[in-house]
């Protein structure tokens, strides 16, 4: 080495295996866009799937009790004695939005307004399967979460006012789980949601201390050391913001839509963002409920053509909301928030973690879909179906970060995260390959 010169210690990145669960990915995918169709199919192809689990379940609990309740195939035929049913969750809740009922009552052009609670104290809950449809009673209502769409066993007995009196209740239960990898090397795949590029200066200067944290070029060569440990970056959905506009435009056009008013300032500013950040880290995008892309799930992949700068790096992958992976063995399934975001207005609880959780006991991402969650109308299958638990279950734009791990009979075990909004916490959560532990990263302004 030349006299004077000065050594440059170069850290390298560390890498980490990767598929795209193709059976999986390509249930998501959706090939030709029929909406003529009705949706009675994909909650009769979700009871067909999930009902040998529940029954399974109600026989391990209920089979043995001293009286010796039997399993009735029909919920219409369930009578005075005791025994189990098994059929889909309907809640007929008053404050819920019906079109229907919008399209009568539609005296003027501007939208209703959506509560944030469906649940009210006239709701009323039913079970339904082939054979028709039954209304619940008993207190042991009052202690569980009731979403449309669930699949669930109920212990009870028919009342003489011809309803369905409830003792207790079970679900499909975690589903199975392929094995946790060993990884000995620890590595991280960070997870971050609603960046809101674009949408004000402070977000601004905090995803420019994001970019330059990732790719290595922030803080001592101990947090430098620490961030090359990131092998992967999953960004889950709400990415391009809009700018506040100025007062005198927001001025609404007279007629149509105006033109004018579009801009794409934002777009090319998270193009840019990714160029940087897909040189340093392969990144996969999900969209969110406020990306330029399909509001009903499962949400397509944001196209190419949008990140013309990103895309010639070739880390850069577009995904769908949900989403699911494999990092290392390790086996990740996330979406961008809607389904928890809309579980979370059929109860009273505000703890949306939990209703993350369930998601997992009742082995479906997006029970409400279609009844409130917008969805495709599948015909032959439920992609949102859990037939497998994944390793790590991470929901996007969150209103915090939370975590927790959920361990079922068979030694499952998976990691429930609670991404929070980027641009209004400043919040990136990592996750150990090896451990499945999480780290809090904090970037303030």
């Amino acid at each position: 080495m030349a006299s004077g010169s000065l050594e440059v210690e170069i850290t390298e990145r560390a890498e980490s295996t990767f598929e795209d669960l193709p059976d999986l990915a390509n249930s998501l995918i959706i090939e030709s866009r029929s909406f003529h169709r009705q949706y009675a199919s994909l909650y009769f192809v979700r009871l067909l799937k999930l009902r040998p689990a529940v029954l399974k379940q109600a026989e391990l609990r209920w089979g043995n009790l001293p009286d010796n309740p039997k399993f009735v195939p029909k919920v219409l035929d369930a009578g005075m004695k005791r025994c189990y049913i098994v059929g889909t969750i309907y809640v007929d809740m008053q404050l819920k939005p019906n079109v229907l009922n919008d399209l009568t009552q539609e005296t003027s052009l501007v939208a209703p307004t959506i509560p944030r609670k469906y649940k009210g104290t006239e709701d009323k809950i039913s079970i339904e399967d082939e054979s028709g449809r039954i209304q619940l009673i008993g207190a042991v209502l009052e202690k569980e979460f009731w979403v449309t769409g669930t699949i669930v066993g109920l212990l009870g007995k028919e009342t003489s006012s011809g309803a369905f009196e409830v003792q207790e209740v079970c679900y499909p239960g975690i589903a199975p789980q392929p094995p946790f990898p060993l990884n000995d090397n620890p590595k991280y795949v960070a997870l971050v949601s609603g960046l809101n590029v674009g949408a004000d200066a402070a977000t601004e200067l905090k995803l420019q201390l994001l970019t330059e944290y990732i790719t290595g070029e922030l803080g001592t060569n101990a947090t430098q050391e620490f961030s090359s440990r990131i092998s992967r970056l999953i960004i889950a959905g709400n990415s391009i913001g809009t700018r506040q506009l100025i007062e005198e435009d927001k001025k609404t056009k007279k007629y149509g839509y105006d033109s004018t008013r579009y801009d794409s300032g934002p777009l090319a500013q998270f193009d840019d963002l990714l160029e940087e950040i897909c040189a340093s880290v392969p990144v996969d995008i999900m969209p969110g409920s406020k990306d330029p892309v399909n509001c009903q799930l499962p949400q397509q992949p944001l196209h190419p053509s949008l990140f013309t700068k990103a895309k010639e790096v070739g880390s850069l992958s577009s995904v769908t909301n949900p989403y699911w992976c494999k990092v290392d063995g390790v086996t990740f399934l996330g979406t961008s928030g809607q389904n928890v975001d809309d579980i979370f207005k059929y109860t009273d609880s505000d703890d949306h973690i939990v209703m993350a959780e369930r998601c997992l006991f009742w082995r479906h991402m997006a029970p409400s879909a279609p009844d409130t969650l917008w969805c495709y109308p599948f015909q032959e299958n439920d992609p949102f179906i859990l037939e497998n638990s994944p390793h790590v279950y991470f929901i996007g734009n969150q209103p915090q970060f939370e975590q927790s791990i959920i361990e079922g009979p068979e030694g499952q075990k998976t990691r429930v995260i609670m991404v929070p909004s980027f641009s209004e916490t400043g919040t990136i959560v990592l996750v150990n390959l090896g451990t499945l532990d999480c780290i809090e990263i904090c970037i303030d302004v």
